[in-house]
């Protein structure tokens, strides 16, 4: 069974025809089962976009299945994603995971479902993925990193459950293992940064 993908979406229009235009494309967009997340509006101004989506929505095809699902509330996108990846992973074991703002390659899908195949009983392994910023000189096609991406990625339940929101918890993991330099990549990115600044570290 191929991974299921679960697309979030909210009031870019464009933006979402042009990432389902995309994975239609893909070598295994018919083979695969599609979890539109449709979050609600967050104001009368932003209803009439979040509408105009959903009826779009409905025009899609090319898949193996469909599901739109449409949350009433406002629950914004980190929390849409937690919530729609744990009921797909809970669901299914596994999920390829895209925001509505991503271009896939037409063999995106096929890399994912081998990566997650290929990975899913190795616990050292929390997710794979399909971009990789742009660098000077050779990559193999494949390689491991200490961090993850949120530009196109899969997991597994078994890694999903070790997924902690509290962002001052993980301070205190991090701090105590004595992992900050690790997590910074030798110092070359301030990723410490970002997790003091986000909104769940308070």
């Amino acid at each position: 069974m191929y991974a299921p993908i679960a697309l979030f979406v909210y009031k870019r229009l464009n933006h979402t025809k042009r990432t389902l235009k995309a994975l239609q494309k893909n070598t295994l967009a018919q083979e695969s089962e599609l979890f539109v997340y449709s979050d609600g509006w967050k104001n009368e101004e932003d209803r009439e976009k979040v509408e105009e989506i959903r009826n779009y929505l409905k025009t899609i095809s090319g898949f193996k299945h469909l599901e739109i699902i449409k949350k009433e509330k406002n629950e914004g996108l980190a929390n849409s994603i937690i919530a729609g990846v744990t009921d797909i992973v809970n669901k299914y074991g596994k999920v390829i995971v895209l925001e509505d703002d991503l271009v896939s390659s037409p063999y995106f899908l096929q890399f994912m479902n081998d990566a997650l195949n290929l990975y899913e009983n190795e616990e050292r392994v929390a997710s794979v993925h399909g971009y990789v910023y742009p660098i000077k000189g050779t990559l193999p096609d494949t390689f491991f990193l200490k961090h993850t991406s949120s530009w196109g990625w899969g997991t597994w339940k078994r890694a999903w459950e070790l997924f902690e929101p509290d962002g001052k918890k993980l301070m205190q993991i991090l701090e105590q293992k004595k992992l900050i330099n690790e997590l910074n990549i030798n110092g070359t990115y301030n990723f410490v940064g970002m997790l003091r600044r986000h909104r769940w570290y308070y």
